[in-house]
């Protein structure tokens, strides 16, 4: 009987033992469960803020301007985030439409988008003009803009040193003398008389009253100063023509540019008609013209399908060699005239602005020198409203840092473990200081030389 109670006793004691562990699991979960609970309750928002405009904050919540509910911020910083992290979750992310790209090596081809003006070639130009006094008997051609053809006639005119210069060619030819017809042919050539002129006169052998002036190459007359019936002298320019096939493209080169553009780059020129050519760079002039000092290159084109006029402005696409950089969509970089930034995530819902810096930037890219390596997500879409909810949370970082320095409390410092043995106490003034404060219970005193110490004035009350 004895030996049937013990084991009884002894199953109870261990169902009670097992019974007790699980009642203090229970009980743990229990209290973890609430402990949880407690803490997601305390857990209340900074504040409330609208999600188009950051700086619109209220300290509950309530509708933005634009009838949006607002957004409750936590404080969801660790303490080992920088400072102007900012966290958005998922839902605020695609509520703002935020999107983002990496930092990426690309090759680089500079672009630049420049004015230019249509230029007739001067060096396939021609001038028009007579030797000798005389004036103008008849005129075939009227208007500036007129294309005419090579040898077609451009007017007549009369001169009395012609005439006389054809008399004496005419006497020269009668006598024989071979002397005096080259010195009377040679003075008709300088008075501008071509061969084939001077040739007709000798086989005709009668004297031309008037002289016709053939156009010297096709083009178009650019210049016209006649007038039939007038005099005309030696030094007047009469008429100029020019090739309207033949054209220089001057690019204006805004100053600060200069040294992006080379000679050989391609250049793609088109109207305001959408009608293009391709050239190179073919002269960089070394001079500043104008009022905004800008430096001109020169491209080279031919105008047969074209149809450009001298004086019309085109548009100058130049593209620069390609060479391999560090870029990022010219769409995340902030540029506020004193910085330039961009706003840096990564890829957990922090955000937070840093500073970069840039060489080159076309519509598409920017080149970044500094602030950003290769794989960096950076912020495309709303990146402005992160930046500036980025700034004001860096400046309330710092101020929390600041006050939190100013309020550190001495008291609960140890210095147990601090070493004064090199410190000299010589010179230290006791006389003022007040140690009626001072607890010197826990100070350890032993192999202090107090014999050095001056205690007058000390109050120990």
């Amino acid at each position: 009987m004895n030996k049937l109670t013990l084991v009884i006793a002894a199953v109870v004691g261990v169902v009670g033992i097992l019974a007790g562990m699980l009642l203090e699991r229970s009980q743990t979960e229990t209290n973890l469960a609430a402990s949880s609970a407690t803490q997601e309750q305390s857990k209340e928002p900074l504040y409330w803020v609208a999600p188009m405009d950051p700086n619109y904050r209220r300290s509950e919540p309530g509708l933005s301007p634009m009838g949006m509910d607002l957004v409750p911020v936590y404080d969801e910083a660790s303490e080992d985030q920088a400072a102007g992290t900012v966290t958005l979750n998922a839902g605020l992310q695609n509520q703002l439409s935020v999107t983002t790209a990496q930092a990426q090596v690309r090759a680089w081809q500079d672009q630049l988008i420049l004015p230019a003006i249509v230029r007739f070639n001067p060096e396939q130009s021609q001038v028009v003009q007579v030797r000798a006094e005389g004036w103008v008997r008849q005129q075939f051609v009227f208007s500036v803009g007129e294309q005419v053809t090579r040898g077609q006639p451009l007017f007549t005119w009369y001169s009395p040193r012609l005439i006389s210069a054809q008399e004496e060619f005419l006497s020269a030819l009668r006598s024989g003398q071979k002397g005096l017809i080259a010195a009377a042919e040679s003075r008709l050539l300088a008075l501008d008389m071509s061969p084939q002129w001077l040739k007709e006169l000798r086989r005709e052998r009668k004297l031309q009253e008037e002289i016709t002036v053939l156009a010297p190459q096709n083009g178009v007359i650019q210049e016209l100063t006649l007038r039939p019936g007038a005099q005309i002298m030696p030094t007047q320019k009469l008429l100029t023509l020019v090739n309207s096939n033949a054209l220089w493209v001057e690019i204006q080169i805004p100053p600060g540019l200069e040294q992006r553009i080379q000679i050989k780059d391609a250049v793609i020129l088109t109207d305001t008609q959408g009608h293009s050519v391709t050239a190179d760079v073919a002269v960089l002039y070394p001079l500043q013209e104008g009022k905004l000092r800008s430096q001109v290159a020169r491209v080279e084109v031919t105008n047969d399908q074209l149809n450009w006029l001298d004086g019309q402005y085109v548009r100058a696409d130049i593209r620069g060699a390609e060479e391999e950089s560090l870029q990022i969509p010219a769409s995340a970089l902030i540029d506020d005239g004193h910085q330039q930034r961009v706003v840096l995530a990564d890829g957990q819902g922090h955000f937070r602005s840093i500073a970069v810096t840039t060489r080159k930037r076309n519509a598409q890219w920017v080149e970044i020198c500094s602030g950003l390596e290769v794989g960096d997500l950076v912020v495309t879409n709303a990146q402005f409203l992160i930046d500036s909810e980025s700034s004001v949370a860096s400046d309330l970082q710092r101020y929390e840092k600041a006050m939190a320095v100013d309020e550190m409390n001495s008291e609960e410092m140890d210095h147990s473990q601090m070493n004064h043995e090199g410190m000299n106490h010589e010179e230290m003034n006791h006389e003022e200081m007040d140690h009626s404060q001072m607890n010197h219970s826990q100070m350890n005193v032993e192999g202090v030389d107090h014999s050095q110490m001056n205690h007058e004035g000390m109050n120990h009350d």
